[in-house]
């Protein structure tokens, strides 16, 4: 049993203690545990962040965003039976009528343009409504006005301040100026928040110049992958003069945007997981190095060349099983405090990190998976060992009268 177990044995007090007596050796294993912990610490917070950003593009911006919007530009006059009409439409869960008008909003010397959503609050889209209820806010009333807050700060509006639009008009040259109350701050946390404004549904009518029409019908799917075979199918379904668009008309390229950057970035951190695994082959052939007189004197004693391979074998499968267990343990510590830690920094620099004038959102959002946990650790482990292969055989190649005879 004890012959058996000598593999184990040695390779358990190289691995505790094989470095104790070279600051050289001691140094490479250091950084070879602390890369290969920090790589895959690393890939486990990358790829959490990179599938949060996913889920909050599929969840919350096609949520105040419509997976498919349908449009007339003569209006739509009988909008009722239109809406009940794409309800019927397979994969369609949500049909909203909606009116929108495009202007520029000044105050105090300062513009921004402004895209005003006109919605009823009895058929209130369900993301919208999240939104709303979250800012214990309602649809407005006529001649009121709700704004984001990133438009509110720009321009230093106030609640109960008459606000100034500018619009176009379709019959003369002349812009009209339209004067609404502002009577609520919202935020989506999304892009949108850059231009949007919420008044009622009558009073984007008016504006746009539509009476009691609607300008269409923002849609929500059940499977928003099948955005166009919807369009398609609700189109097929209205008379002549509807146009559709989808959502990968209007967001596709910031989707596949965040596909790109997360497979390129898996990739990048990834590489710091394979060059970790490297450094292992060069702590261990330092260590074959250190220990060849030991190795020698154990084959002088009958110990094979297997049992060789398989103490340095051992000592690289601990390394591995350390360094990914305390990367694992600091990946989700990294991914519970990775928000708190983007609020740190924010503010320590005294801006804002994450904008939705550049970013689709403004926070860090984090969606830790399994699945991805799991990957990570078993490719680093499937690394690290076959990193181990060379050394181990090396060692298991060493002339016992060679090795005694230089370290005599």
């Amino acid at each position: 049993m004890l012959i058996k177990n000598l593999s184990l044995l040695i390779g358990l007090r190289y691995f505790s203690s094989g470095g104790r007596n070279s600051r050289l050796v001691s140094f490479i294993s250091l950084l070879a545990l602390s890369g290969l912990s920090l790589g895959v610490a690393l890939l486990i917070l990358v790829l959490s962040v990179m599938n949060g950003f996913d889920r909050e593009m599929r969840e919350h911006i096609l949520s105040v965003v419509p997976h498919v919007q349908v449009t007339n530009p003569d209006s739509v006059g009988d909008w009722q039976s239109q809406r009940e009409l794409i309800a019927t439409v397979p994969n369609v869960v949500e049909v909203t009528p909606f009116n929108q008008a495009e202007g520029i909003i000044f105050s105090n010397n300062n513009t921004r343009p402004i895209q005003l959503l006109g919605l009823d609050h009895a058929v209130l889209p369900e993301g919208f409504e999240a939104i709303l209820k979250s800012a214990t806010l309602t649809v407005p009333a006529d001649g009121e006005l709700l704004l984001a807050k990133p438009i509110i700060d720009s321009l230093d509006l106030r609640l109960g301040q008459s606000i100034n639009l500018i619009l176009p008009s379709e019959n003369s040259r002349q812009a009209r100026l339209v004067t609404l109350v502002l009577t609520g701050v919202f935020a989506t946390r999304t892009e949108v928040d850059q231009i949007l404004g919420i008044v009622s549904l009558k009073q984007a009518a008016l504006m746009a110049g539509n009476a009691e029409a609607v300008y269409g019908f923002r849609v929500q799917l059940a499977d928003l992958f099948q955005s166009r075979i919807t369009a398609h199918r609700i189109l097929t379904q209205l008379d002549f003069g509807f146009n559709a668009i989808d959502w990968t008309q209007t967001h596709g390229n910031l989707y596949q945007a965040i596909q790109l950057s997360r497979n390129m970035v898996g990739l990048l951190v990834f590489l710091v997981v394979g060059i970790a695994a490297f450094n292992v082959i060069s702590m261990l052939m330092m260590m074959v190095l250190k220990k060849r007189r030991h190795i020698a004197i154990l084959q002088t004693m009958g110990v094979s060349q297997q049992q060789v391979v398989n103490i340095f074998l051992i000592q690289g499968l601990l390394i591995a099983l350390l360094g990914i267990s305390l990367g694992v343990v600091l990946g989700l510590l990294g991914c519970y405090w990775v928000a708190d830690l983007v609020a740190v920094v924010e503010a320590i620099v005294g801006a804002q990190l994450l904008n939705t004038a550049i970013y689709p959102i403004d926070y860090v959002p984090v969606d830790l998976r399994l699945g991805d946990v799991l990957f990570v650790a078993l490719s680093a482990l499937a690394l690290t060992l076959l990193a181990t292969v060379y050394p181990a055989i090396k060692a298991g190649k060493t002339v016992p009268a060679q090795a005694l005879m230089y370290d005599s």
